[in-house]
């Protein structure tokens, strides 16, 4: 999908579960307040019945960034340079910048921390787990003589995450250098293991 906001509100003869997300990532991309009330006079129906729906607010952001961020990924992919772990490394970082260009999420960030740094950072989420999924994907791609557990793609998610959003949560700039440099090592510890797993496995 793309991140950029669409010319009007969408209109429903009848909506459906789907029509909500959908009108709640068009309110996203504008910058808005995604409010349950307001999105659920738009829509037209009952609040009980939009949380049946798309479950809580936390719930629903979680849903409306993943949307929102998607194509993203999909462009730090097809741009990034290099082989191996760096092409991996590079496609991670053009992404992580380019959410940080993404106005609206950066919006949401700055403007509710807490429930931006809840839904972000949340280990079940579906944020964390297309990250975890995307590098996974990514250096199997790249780099596949690296044997790199799921669970470690998950923690790696869940770092750089928290490393990105807390800085720009807090109005600060975010280090992505350090956090890159952070993925290299793990990675790299993961690749020396897979050249010679007896001797580095005993050693980590």
């Amino acid at each position: 999908m793309s991140s950029h906001p669409e010319a009007g509100p969408p209109s429903f003869r009848k909506p459906t579960a789907g029509d909500a997300r959908t009108v709640a990532t068009w309110l996203f991309r504008r910058g808005e307040r995604v409010d349950m009330h307001t999105l659920a006079t738009h829509l037209d129906i009952g609040r009980s019945t939009l949380y049946r729906w798309v479950g809580d607010r936390e719930k629903l952001m979680d849903q409306v960034i993943l949307a929102s961020v998607g194509d993203i990924w999909d462009d730090a992919r097809r741009d990034a340079v290099g082989g191996g772990v760096d092409r991996v490394l590079d496609a991670t970082r053009r992404f992580m910048q380019g959410c940080i260009d993404f106005q609206p999420l950066a919006t949401f960030a700055r403007r509710e921390p807490n429930l931006a740094l809840r839904v972000l950072l949340d280990p079940d989420g579906l944020v964390t787990a297309a990250l975890a999924r995307n590098l996974s994907r990514e250096v199997a791609a790249a780099a596949p003589e690296v044997a790199v557990p799921q669970r470690t793609f998950e923690v790696l998610a869940l770092a750089a995450t928290a490393l990105l959003w807390a800085h720009v949560a807090a109005s600060r700039d975010p280090d992505i250098d350090a956090t890159i440099d952070i993925m290299r090592t793990v990675l790299s510890a993961h690749a020396r293991v897979a050249e010679s797993p007896g001797e580095e496995a005993d050693r980590l």
